[in-house]
């Protein structure tokens, strides 16, 4: 991880220091060319149920980001200045990404030594660094109030928009611990000298004389660990009483996912037998085709297809980068020869979609709309294919799953994850249990773009879910008894709630 921190820190000093480089009319121009991609592409402008809504952000955001982009003078100001535009639309597949190396999650230039977690509907203290001595509040205490602006004014100032959208709750979790830390956004003013904490988080509680300093990647990381769940091993499993463990905190392709689904084939029958806890906390990279490899496993591919509930339509907005999203896809199928030989349906899917694109442009239709049928889109098409063709040849498949399986998730279960949660959500004896996680809208399958500067990515859906069972912006809040509430980073408290939910 050091050498992470600092290859990403290398790497951001030599784009600042980059002779001649003018970062305040590169995010002029890259704030434009974001304004125009998102005008003539985004389906939202013309479908999904908040049309007029999503104009009006997207012109808000687009008026702000200009003001602001001329106040950018280095490679930070622009990275934030974009990622806030990007924000402002209120659509979580919507997202920007400068082209150097992103630094840790833990990454900070300064702080007031101490750290703050989201517990419970309020701000408090979850680390200390022991050089602060009496500068800081302690362990456990809450936030009232930083000089006349309430605690959750003074996040909304610091973090809204800027680190993530505070009315998502797993942005909350994920964000609070930058709430005094310096990141190097200059839009949010420095670093409080003074903030008002109840200590036991009880009564008025009294002012603390705030003091900045050096944050050293030591103390970071702790800080965050002791604030965020942190996987130790992405993949893994392990036996528990009456049953297994089965860590996913990675959903990323490659040599250590096969190796984990060779560890899950080698222990299936033993997995089957008994409860299973899934824990997708922090899985927030990767796609879904390893969390659909790991269903089919533990279910059976032809038990899980039956199980889907999938209903609505997808809507694709036409438009001429639309289009040619679709014929540079067919074309990577073609180019394979592999590939087309294997899944000529999948060729000719595409091929007919492009032929939809150009007879709805040449009958002057802004949209056209196919029906949704199993598997989610999402899913590679090799795995589509495959899956459907499984399934074709199953009269009655039934579930090899005997035991209860509990679902693990947090607010880093974004992305991918989410397909993966609302997969197994359709299962039997499946209860999602844990924190809130990321969200993502009903505007799918992603677009990137390079933007005029050649400094960062614009990234959007293309097309729409409309009947999405869950609803745009939304993602998994458990309730009730399925909701965990201590601290996300006792491993021990979290297994033995995790145990009783079993009847531990």
């Amino acid at each position: 991880m050091k050498t992470l921190a600092l290859a990403a820190s290398v790497s951001l000093l030599a784009v600042t220091a980059a002779a001649a480089q003018d970062f305040g009319a590169a995010a002029q121009r890259d704030v434009d060319a974001l304004h125009q991609e998102i005008r003539d592409n985004h389906p939202a402008l013309v479908t999904g149920g908040d049309e007029a809504g999503f104009a009006q952000r997207l012109a808000a955001g687009y008026a702000t980001a200009r003001d602001e982009a001329s106040r950018v003078r280095d490679a930070q100001a622009y990275a934030f200045t974009l990622r806030r535009f990007a924000r402002s639309m209120e659509d979580t597949n919507i997202s920007f990404d400068p082209n150097w190396q992103t630094p840790p999650l833990w990454d900070a230039q300064r702080w007031t030594q101490f750290t703050t977690g989201w517990r419970n509907g309020a701000y408090v203290v979850t680390w200390v660094d022991p050089a602060a001595g009496r500068n800081a509040p302690p362990v456990g205490a809450t936030l009232i109030s930083c000089g006349e602006q309430s605690a959750e004014e003074f996040a909304r100032r610091r973090l809204d928009g800027w680190e993530g959208d505070l009315d998502q709750p797993g942005d909350r979790e994920q964000t609070a611990p930058y709430l005094f830390w310096d990141r190097g956004n200059p839009f949010v003013g420095g670093l409080p000298t003074s903030c008002r904490f109840a200590p036991n988080g009880r009564g008025r509680g009294r002012d603390y004389t705030l003091a900045g300093a050096f944050a050293t990647e030591p103390s970071l990381r702790a800080a965050w660990a002791s604030t965020v769940y942190t996987p130790q091993t992405a993949l893994s499993v392990e036996t528990m009483a009456g049953g297994h463990w089965i860590h996913v905190h990675d959903l990323s392709q490659g040599n250590a996912s096969q190796a984990f689904l060779a560890q899950i084939d080698a222990q299936l029958a033993a997995i089957q037998g008994g409860n299973v806890v899934i824990d997708l906390r922090g899985a927030r990279s990767g796609s879904a085709a390893l969390g659909y490899s790991l269903a089919n496993r533990l279910w059976g591919v032809d038990y899980r297809v039956s199980q889907q509930r999938i209903s609505g339509q997808i809507v694709y907005r036409v438009s001429q980068d639309n289009r040619q999203f679709f014929a540079d896809t067919l074309g990577r199928m073609q180019g394979d020869p592999v590939f087309a030989a294997n899944y000529p349906g999948a060729v000719r899917q595409m091929q007919d979609l492009l032929a939809q694109f150009d007879a709805a442009a040449a009958s002057g239709q802004r949209t056209f709309t196919q029906q949704i049928t199993p598997p989610i889109p999402a899913i590679e098409a090799a795995a589509v294919e495959g899956e459907a063709s499984a399934a074709a040849q199953a009269a009655a498949p039934t579930n090899a799953m005997r035991g209860n399986i509990v679902v693990l998730v947090d607010g880093g279960c974004r992305n991918a994850c989410l397909d993966v949660v609302d997969m197994l959500a359709t299962l039997p004896n499946v209860r999602i249990a844990g924190t809130p996680t990321g969200a993502d809208s009903i505007h799918f399958e992603q677009t990137r773009v390079a933007l005029p500067s050649g400094h960062g990515y614009l990234n959007y859906g293309h097309k729409t879910w409309v009947g999405r069972t869950r609803a745009s912006n939304v993602g998994f809040v458990p309730t009730g008894g399925l909701a965990y509430t201590g601290s996300p980073t006792d491993e021990g408290a979290v297994r033995a709630w995790v145990a009783s939910l079993f009847g531990g």
